[in-house]
């Protein structure tokens, strides 16, 4: 049964930020873009680096160590070449962020 983990508090999270939070034994990277959420799983693909970390903007995330992009809507990289991230369903309900995890709310 899937199930929402409050990730953060919706007045901590200001516009153009992230923050790394712990989903179970993996991270999530956690997104306000222009008060929209979005959450993609923490570490980039390439080598691991944080993806809150990164660069928000228009939508996109640029990765803080080599400058990789993955979409914060799909996880996609927008060269082919690269792999995407996983993305999750997020909401904000009390002035809570939340982000929907799948089955037993572990990650794989």
């Amino acid at each position: 049964m899937d199930r929402w983990l409050h990730v953060a508090d919706v007045d901590t999270l200001a516009p153009g930020e992230g923050a790394s939070v712990a989903a179970g034994p993996a991270r999530l990277a956690v997104f306000n873009d222009g008060g929209e959420f979005f959450a993609i799983d923490d570490d980039c693909p390439h080598q691991g680096a944080s993806l809150a970390t990164g660069t928000v903007h228009e939508g996109r995330v640029i990765c803080s160590r080599h400058s990789w992009v993955f979409e914060l809507r799909t996880g996609h990289c927008p060269r082919e070449t690269h792999e995407p991230v996983m993305t999750y369903e997020t909401r904000c309900r009390d002035g809570l962020v939340e982000v929907l995890l799948p089955g037993d709310g572990r990650i794989e």
